[in-house]
């Protein structure tokens, strides 16, 4: 399963990301993307499974330096060009 979180940085967080955000979130990164916007942050991660993935996103929200949303990615553009 694949996954994108959009995630806020807290107030006075980014100092504290690199060794206080739990080693557990990083579990199945694929790539982080430091974002101008609504956002501060996107990681594009992957679990085996729904309770796998629930774990991950427990770990990142206890951590108390992110707002985030998680989006479960559904199939690539070029897949859902394809559909009929």
């Amino acid at each position: 399963m694949k996954f994108l979180t959009l995630a806020k940085v807290r107030p006075g967080a980014w100092s504290k990301l690199e060794n206080d955000l739990p080693a557990a979130c990083y579990e199945g990164m694929k790539s982080a993307y430091v974002t101008y916007g609504q956002y501060d942050l996107v990681f594009e991660w992957e679990a085996k499974d729904m309770d796998t993935a629930n774990r991950i996103m427990k770990h990142m929200a206890g951590s108390d330096l992110l707002i985030s949303e998680t989006l479960v990615v559904a199939s690539t553009l070029k897949e859902f060009g394809k559909v009929q």
